[in-house]
């Protein structure tokens, strides 16, 4: 069964702090504790994790294609273009690519981007063509997701 972008937006929903409840990461206090000790020896920010990439991309392709154009009349085809460059290349053209850190997982920045554009979609019901071309992207970017 394919999921489609109406309901992959649902999970753009959920909020933040609700994730742990949703896809536990291991022992509640070992994780706070881990947090407490990292803040305190390290109070640098720590590098973006793959997710929040993901939505940040999506996000700049989306603001990228719409300044291409000068506003979203026509927007839709240039960030449905630049989706498929990314899904086909692994990372947006016009976007400098860093050197990954280890363990890096493209797949978490794919479904991000896949949620971020899919909670776009649903936002867009006044543009049908531009909540036409997210929901494709977003249904592009999870088929990468998972590829």
């Amino acid at each position: 069964m394919a999921l489609n972008w109406k309901a992959l937006a649902k999970l753009g929903l959920i909020p933040p702090e609700a994730w742990d409840a949703v896809i536990p990461h291991g022992h509640l206090v070992a994780r706070g504790v881990g947090r407490l000790d990292v803040a305190a020896l390290n109070p640098q920010p720590l590098p973006p994790k793959e997710a929040e990439v993901g939505a940040d991309l999506l996000r700049g392709v989306l603001l990228g294609a719409i300044i291409v154009v000068g506003g979203r009349d026509g927007a839709g085809k240039g960030f449905l273009d630049e989706v498929d460059d990314w899904c086909g290349t692994g990372w947006p053209r016009r976007w400098p690519r860093p050197v990954p850190p280890k363990g890096w997982d493209d797949g978490q920045v794919f479904a991000a981007a896949a949620v971020t554009a899919a909670a776009l979609a649903a936002q867009y019901d006044h543009d049908p063509e531009m909540q036409e071309a997210l929901g494709a992207a977003a249904e592009r970017l999870l088929e990468q997701a998972g590829a």
